[in-house]
């Protein structure tokens, strides 16, 4: 009876194992997870998009926020393969902790702008130095500087122009370059200093105009990327840095303004 209870069971037991092998040789393999600085939140899309045309090795998820706070949350913990910077001072920090794998790439030079809704009355100054002046400027966003470098590299544009202490009071800061944009785009501020890659961005053409500023007031900023050293997929990672610094990448973003 023993021994044919067992050979009636056999066939039910490898079946069920050959089920949950199938089960796992089909499970998709893990997603490419991305930390973004703020300013690629339309750019980033579309090269996500163009690169996994015609592949199936890999889904790709996105987060943006300011450099510095995704920094900060790798430093705890967070579980991201790739970091995609507005500058290189934070993924090279993350060189120096040994925590990436391999070296930092440069994949873009970005640059601050002065955006302003159409219909704002600083548009009557002229130029972006001059409306900066404008006694129509009541409130101008940019982002934080303590975190998102394209804060730091608007603060920097205001000290150039000898405009830093007659504005602070007017300064309004955004946790990253996307929200300065949306406090001047819902009328929270008359203007902000984003970057040229957001100013570029279907909401904000359709919304405002932005200026951009003489080349001795103003600096471009070298956005770095790093593969972290947790990463799940570096073969999926390494395609994508690569296809960002290739033709196909590079042509995307100069049409995105970086």
């Amino acid at each position: 009876m023993r021994r044919l209870l067992l050979t009636l069971l056999s066939p039910a037991l490898v079946f069920l194992f050959l089920v949950s092998r199938v089960g796992a040789d089909e499970r998709p393999a893990a997603a490419l997870r991305i930390g973004a600085a703020a300013d690629l939140r339309y750019a980033l899309p579309e090269a996500v998009a163009a690169f996994s045309r015609g592949r199936a090795d890999g889904r790709i998820e996105t987060t943006y926020a300011s450099s510095g706070k995704i920094y900060a949350e790798i430093l705890q913990g967070a579980k991201l393969d790739l970091f995609l910077a507005a500058d290189r001072e934070y993924p090279e920090r993350l060189v120096e902790a040994k925590m990436a794998r391999g070296e930092v790439f440069v994949y873009a030079h970005g640059s601050v702008v002065f955006w302003a809704r159409k219909e704002g009355a600083v548009w009557k100054a002229g130029d972006a130095l001059t409306a900066l002046r404008s006694p129509d400027l009541r409130r101008l966003a940019l982002a934080n500087p303590r975190v998102a470098p394209y804060g730091r590299a608007a603060e920097e544009i205001l000290r150039r122009a000898g405009l830093l202490d007659e504005l602070k009071a007017k300064l309004v800061f955004g946790e990253n370059v996307a929200q300065a944009f949306e406090f001047a785009l819902q009328g929270a501020a008359d203007a902000c200093l984003i970057s040229r890659s957001l100013a570029l961005a279907p909401p904000a053409r359709r919304a405002g105009r932005f200026e951009e500023f003489p080349p001795e007031s103003s600096s471009s900023l070298e956005q770095g990327g790093v593969i972290l050293k947790d990463c799940r997929r570096p073969d999926l990672a390494e395609a994508f840095r690569d296809f960002l610094l290739g033709p196909d990448g590079r042509e995307l973003l100069r049409r995105h303004g970086l």
